[in-house]
């Protein structure tokens, strides 16, 4: 399997994920700590990664993406991304991989939050700080 192959199934699962399912699971660990008045471990996780999914997508935009490979607003990379006929075949090219990268980075960049986050979380609840 080549790398392109696996940066598209990780950018199209992770980034649907990301996009749409972990803020549903940040509203469920919400209303749990809502109701029951304690801070989990799930909630920090959840949130972290929620949080450095966005963060790494709008860093990625406007430092590396936005300055050095598109010059077109973000809207219009998503529009390309999917018309070849408006945009021509070399921007809707350009336009998918630099969505696909996009998502495929900001998808890592929250993994590896959460992961970080959960060994954090883990290490201060196993020595018995009050957080």
């Amino acid at each position: 399997m080549s790398l392109q192959i696996i940066m598209l199934l990780t950018a199209f699962c992770g980034g649907l994920w990301f996009l749409f399912g972990m803020p549903v699971v940040v509203a469920v660990y919400a209303l749990k700590y809502r109701r029951i008045h304690k801070w989990t471990t799930g909630l920090t996780v959840s949130v972290a990664m929620l949080l450095a999914f966005y963060a790494g997508a709008i860093l990625l935009w406007r430092v590396i993406i936005a300055m050095r490979y598109w010059t077109l607003p973000f809207l219009t990379m998503i529009h390309a991304a999917g018309n070849a006929e408006k945009y021509g075949h070399p921007i809707e090219h350009t336009a998918e991989g630099l969505l696909i990268g996009l998502l495929f980075w900001s998808s890592v960049a929250a993994v590896i939050a959460g992961i970080v986050t959960g060994i954090a979380r883990y290490a201060v609840k196993r020595r018995g700080f009050a957080v």
